[in-house]
């Protein structure tokens, strides 16, 4: 009776508690466009246009189609994309509980999807305009589904695993990783149809045109906008190039940093100090209790070793890709998106490894929950004198600590999703409050302008023109990398008043050495660095002129 009392309670207080976050949630929107791919997906609620980069390549139809339909209730542009993330987010609670209770009690898999939801790094994402929340969001559908059809490989199933991978890569495109999912259950269906002496060939073009049909919903449509499926593909390839060669900030454009310092920062600083606890002492230490206790209670579950880790290491991985546990499937592909995030995507902005938060909380609930198993009774056979005989004192002291350890997780797995509410939600009003410093920038041009009308300026910037663009800075601004361009620009306009921020100024030095004396501070604008990691922090110069004797590079 007791157990079905838990199990009735925990889905209800669940849902409350989803309710509330939302609520919460849609309270703290923020109201701002702070990034240029921000600004790409609000000016693609007034036209969709690849071109333009309304929104940039590759579109992302579905998560603006569902922020067209927000559109419609929320006036505000930013805030409708917002809504959109956080309905999302909200129905995704399903099927993380239904993951969750293959392995979970209905407690445990309350604590592990209040842990994923509540995670403040994710919560600040759900709340913008970006696509990630979104695509996370899906990307718990097609987890669920896919598992599903690990579990019992009928027609059905693996169909609605392909489409739900189709949504995902129509929302975010860069969780393409989490795809070798559908390479594993094909080579399992393979073998099953192997094993039924059903034709395999056929049955393999099946399922490749069938997920090739659900990416070319989207892909389709795309296509059409560019006018055809060859602009489609020079877009695409120009992207491509961009991406992985200038600006992306992968490993093959970041020549600044190290492999060993890209690694160090995107595990230390990325993935565990502003993903997991969004740089919150408090979240760090009560985070490494709880692995203290899931370490702890996953050792005093182990089975003794035996016979199962007969054989070689080749046999073993093989029986186990093809009987794959779930906590080991799921860690499996995290991998596989985490080496892709630390390779391929930019090391700069740690929102990149936001699909990895809560499947590390829902694996750290699993280990937290193991449960422990008493001991085998012929260990303490072998002498009289034996501290583990069946019955001893010390033994029932060990069962009593084993049994211990999944409630003492469960007791600190509670007070972490409570202080990362209490975290998350005072972040993310803050987010909703605090001008980004581009924002302050702006206000700080226009009062500059006011203050000088007889003066004319005009101001360089790298990224920050597109948000200069979008709040119509009544100051000219003009975006520029190349040192030799920008002094000819000054010298073919010699009565502005030349101003540039320090993002520029620096890339101008890399190209041509110190160029501080040649500068004067006018102000400095700052915001937290967890809203907006690489504008957070903007000085603002006056360009007093060039040095004398200097060769400029272009």
């Amino acid at each position: 009776m007791r157990d079905r009392a838990k199990s009735v309670a925990a889905p209800a207080f669940l849902c409350a508690a989803v309710v509330v976050w939302a609520l919460v949630s849609f309270m703290h929107r923020s109201p701002f466009v702070a990034s240029w791919d921000e600004v790409d997906f609000v000016l693609a609620l007034d036209r969709f246009d690849l071109l333009a980069m309304q929104p940039h390549f590759p579109g992302y139809p579905y998560f603006v189609m569902g922020a067209m339909a927000a559109a419609r209730f929320v006036s505000n542009p930013p805030q409708a994309y917002a809504s959109f993330n956080i309905v999302l987010m909200a129905l995704a609670t399903i099927p993380i509980w239904l993951l969750a209770r293959r392995r979970l009690s209905p407690v445990w898999s309350a604590l592990a999807v209040l842990l994923a939801l509540t995670a403040p790094y994710l919560w600040l994402q759900t709340v913008r305009p970006m696509s990630e929340a979104a695509g996370i969001a899906m990307l718990w559908w097609f987890l669920w589904s896919w598992w599903r059809a690990m579990e019992r490989r009928t027609l059905g199933r693996i169909l609605a695993a392909l489409f739900l991978f189709g949504i995902v890569m129509g929302i975010r495109l860069s969780f393409a990783p989490f795809g070798l999912a559908l390479v594993w259950l094909l080579v399992l269906s393979g073998m099953d149809w192997r094993r039924q002496g059903k034709r395999l060939w056929p049955r393999i073009l099946l399922f490749g045109c069938a997920a090739a049909a659900f990416q070319l919903l989207w892909v389709a449509g795309l296509a059409l906008s560019e006018g055809g499926l060859s602009g489609f593909a020079k877009l695409a390839a120009a992207f491509t190039a961009g991406h992985f060669s200038e600006w992306g900030g992968g490993v093959t454009s970041a020549a600044e940093l190290s492999f060993a310092e890209r690694v160090l920062r995107f595990a230390g600083d990325n993935v565990l100090w502003t993903g997991m606890f969004a740089r919150s002492t408090a979240l760090l230490a009560t985070a490494a209790a709880l692995l203290l206790a899931a370490v702890l209670a996953a050792g005093a579950a182990r089975s003794p070793r035996g016979s199962a880790r007969a054989g070689s290491r080749l046999a073993r991985a093989a029986a186990w890709l093809c009987r794959p546990s779930l906590p080991r499937a799921l860690a499996a592909l995290a991998g596989a998106y985490g080496a892709w995030a630390l390779l391929a995507q930019n090391i700069d902005k740690p929102r990149h490894m936001t699909p990895l938060i809560g499947v590390m909380w829902l694996l750290l609930s699993m280990l937290c929950a193991a449960a422990p198993q008493a001991a085998p009774a012929h260990l303490g056979a072998a002498s009289d004198a034996s501290p583990a005989q069946p019955g001893s004192a010390p033994e029932r002291r060990g069962a009593r600590m084993r049994r211990a350890l999944p409630a003492a997780g469960a007791l600190l797995a509670a007070g972490m999703v409570a202080l990362q509410a209490a975290v998350g939600g005072a972040l993310i009003a803050r987010q909703a409050s605090e001008l980004p410093a581009v924002y302050q920038l702006e206000q700080g041009l226009r009062e500059l302008a006011k203050a000088k009308p007889e003066e004319r300026f005009v101001v360089y910037t790298w990224e920050e023109t597109r948000v200069l663009q979008y709040l119509h800075s009544p100051v000219t601004n003009r975006r520029i990398e190349t040192y030799g361009y920008f002094l000819s620009d000054v010298q073919a306009d010699p009565s502005a008043t030349i101003l540039l921020t320090d993002h520029v100024l620096r890339g101008f030095e890399a190209q041509v050495g110190p160029l501080r004396e040649q500068v004067q501070p006018v102000a400095r604008y700052r915001s937290d660095g967890r809203f907006e990691p690489v504008y957070n922090d903007i000085t603002l110069y006056k360009w007093i002129g060039e040095p004398k004797g200097a060769t400029p590079k272009t």
